[in-house]
């Protein structure tokens, strides 16, 4: 799996953020634990974690 990006989360809906999530779960469950590819896909769930968050965060208005 290659690295996804934040630039490349910008522009996916929550629906698409939610898949790739499930999508990077699943590849971190088949890769070899200290591999580049399993360093890989735990930075792009990071990634993804960090879009779904600031969204969250967007969409909140304080006060009510």
């Amino acid at each position: 799996m290659k690295l996804i990006t934040d630039f490349e989360l910008t522009s996916r809906t929550d629906a698409e953020l939610a898949v790739l999530f499930h999508m990077a779960s699943q590849a971190l469950a088949v890769t070899i634990p200290g591999s580049p590819g399993r360093r890989t896909v735990i930075a792009s769930l990071q990634n993804i974690s960090r879009a779904r968050t600031v969204r969250h965060r967007q969409c909140t208005v304080p006060g009510f």
